[in-house]
C-alpha cells in the first residue's frame, strides 16, 4: 500500500511539472500573443496643462490604490498565499481589481506612476499590480473550475480591463501568468461567437426591453473580443470574435433609421446585420426606466476601442465610432426643457454642470464619464460646430476633479456616497482617467 501511495504521489508531482512546464515552454495559448510594440511605446509624453492635470489625477489614484484600498480596505499584506483571495466571485469583488490592474499597469508603463506620490517604489508598485493579475487570472473559471468567477452578465468587462492590463506589461509576467491570462480572455470571448445580441427595440419599433437599453451591455460586451483579436490575431477563433465584435459595436448605439441604412460599415451592410435599436433618433437613451445620461456616455466602452486597436498596430473599426458624434450632440447642444445635458455657465463658458431632464439615480457628483466622452469628442473631432469646444468642458472638469480629489489626502476621490452610489466608484473613476489619458498620448 505505501508502494501504490508513493506511485500516486510521484504521478502527481510529474503531472503538475507537466503542467506548469507546458504553460513555460510556449506550447499554449501565450505562444500565439502579439505583445505591443517597442516602438509604440517609446513615442513621447504629451505636454501641457490638460496633460499635467491628467498625470495629477492618476498619480492621487496609485496612490490610493497602493495605499487605502490594497492596505486598509482589502488588507492584502495579511494574505500570504501565492494568490490574493478577493472574497468572491461577483462584480463587486472583481470589478474593482479589474480597473486597478488596468490603471496602475499603463500608469508604470507609460512613466506616469510617481513614487514620490504615492511613498511606494515603483518596483513595489509593479510587483503588487503582477499579483494582482496572476491572482484574478487564477481565479477565474477556466483555471480552477466552477469555483472561479466568469461566465457572468458583465464579466467580460472585468475580464478585458485584466487582459489590458497585463498586454500592457506582458514582458514582465511569467510564462505560468500569461497563460492565466490567455485562457481567461479566450473564454470570456468564446462566450459571443453564438450570442444574440440584445436590443431595447426591434425593427418594427417594438419596445422589448422596457426601461433598459442594451447600449453599455453591447459595447462594454464588445472590449473582450477587441482585446482577443489585438493580442491574438492568428487564433482560430479570430473570424468569429470580429465577425460578433463589429456587430455588438453597431448594436450598441443604433437609433431607429439605421435597420433601415444600406450603408456599408467594416464590410458589413447596417439593414442586414441590424435586428433592432438601442438608441433614440435624439441620441439619447432609456436605462433606469428614464432618459439617462450617464448611459450616453457609455458610448466610451466602444470608443475606447480604437485605441486598443492603434496600440496592436490593427486597422480602426469603423463600428467603434458609429454615431459618437450623435451622443455628444445630444449631450452638448439639444435642448431638453429648454436646457443643454452640459450646463454653461452665464456668460457661456464650459462648466462641470450636468442637467438630468429625467432625475439621477447614480448621484450627482460624476464627471469622469462626461470627461472621458470631451477627451474623445476632442481628438474625434465630434464637437465640429459646436458652440463649447470639447477640450474646453474637459479643462471644466478637470479643476472640479482635482478640486474633489484635494479634499483628501489618500487619493481618494469620493467623500460621501451620495456623491456617487456606485460600490466601485473609485475604480470607475481612475480607470476613466486612465483611458482619457491613453487616447491622449496616442493621438498628441
Amino acid at each position: 500500500m505505501r508502494y501504490i501511495s508513493i506511485c500516486l504521489t510521484i504521478s502527481c508531482c510529474l503531472l503538475l511539472c507537466l503542467e506548469k512546464v507546458s504553460a513555460e515552454d510556449g506550447s499554449f495559448l501565450r505562444k500565439q500573443v502579439h505583445p505591443i510594440s517597442v516602438e509604440i511605446w517609446n513615442r513621447p509624453s504629451p505636454k501641457g496643462k490638460v496633460s499635467d492635470d491628467m498625470k495629477y489625477m492618476l498619480r492621487q489614484n496609485n496612490k490610493y490604490t497602493l495605499n487605502k484600498w490594497s492596505r486598509e480596505i482589502k488588507r492584502f499584506q495579511e494574505q500570504t498565499g501565492e494568490y490574493f483571495d478577493f472574497g468572491g466571485k461577483t462584480e463587486h469583488f472583481i470589478r474593482p481589481v479589474s480597473h486597478h490592474i488596468f490603471t496602475l499597469a499603463l500608469c508604470l508603463k507609460l512613466h506616469v506612476y510617481d513614487s514620490a506620490v504615492t511613498h511606494v517604489s515603483e518596483e513595489k508598485a509593479s510587483e503588487f499590480v503582477i499579483k494582482l493579475i496572476r491572482s484574478v487570472a487564477y481565479r477565474y473559471k477556466s483555471n480552477i473550475g466552477e469555483e472561479g468567477w466568469g461566465d457572468q452578465w458583465q464579466s467580460a468587462l472585468w475580464a478585458s480591463q485584466i487582459a489590458e492590463g497585463a498586454w500592457f506589461i506582458w514582458n514582465e509576467l511569467s510564462a505560468s501568468d500569461q497563460e492565466l491570462v490567455c485562457r481567461m480572455m479566450v473564454h470570456e470571448a468564446d462566450r459571443f461567437l453564438n450570442y444574440k445580441v440584445p436590443y431595447y427595440r426591434d425593427i418594427t419599433g417594438k419596445i422589448l426591453s422596457k426601461g433598459d437599453t442594451k447600449a453599455e451591455e453591447n459595447a462594454w460586451n464588445s472590449n473582450i473580443l477587441t482585446i482577443a483579436t489585438a493580442m491574438m490575431p492568428e487564433h482560430n477563433h479570430y473570424d468569429g470574435w470580429m465577425r460578433k465584435n463589429i456587430e455588438l459595436q453597431l448594436s450598441a448605439y443604433a437609433m431607429p433609421e439605421d435597420v433601415e441604412k444600406t450603408t456599408v460599415i467594416d464590410s458589413v451592410q447596417l439593414n442586414k446585420i441590424l435586428k433592432g435599436s438601442n438608441m433614440n433618433s435624439d441620441g439619447t437613451v432609456i436605462n433606469h426606466n428614464i432618459m439617462h445620461p450617464d448611459y450616453m456616455s457609455a458610448f466610451m466602452h466602444n470608443a475606447i476601442n480604437v485605441w486598443i486597436y492603434e496600440l496592436a498596430g490593427k486597422k480602426v473599426l469603423q463600428s467603434s465610432l458609429y454615431n459618437g458624434d450623435i451622443v455628444y450632440h445630444a449631450l452638448t447642444e439639444r435642448l431638453f426643457n429648454g436646457r443643454t445635458m452640459y450646463q454653461k455657465t452665464p456668460d457661456g463658458k464650459a462648466s462641470p454642470l450636468i442637467y438630468f431632464p429625467e432625475g439621477n439615480d447614480w448621484g450627482g457628483q460624476r464627471q469622469a464619464n462626461y470627461w472621458l466622452m470631451d477627451i474623445m469628442a476632442s481628438l474625434f473631432g465630434w464637437d465640429r460646430g459646436s458652440s463649447v469646444k470639447a477640450i474646453e468642458w474637459a479643462t471644466a472638469r478637470n479643476k472640479e476633479m482635482i478640486s474633489m480629489l484635494d479634499r483628501d489626502t489618500t487619493g481618494q476621490y469620493y467623500q460621501d456616497i451620495k456623491e456617487d452610489k456606485f460600490p466601485s466608484r473609485e475604480e470607475w473613476f481612475g480607470s476613466h482617467i486612465a483611458w482619457g489619458y491613453l487616447g491622449w498620448w496616442l493621438h498628441n
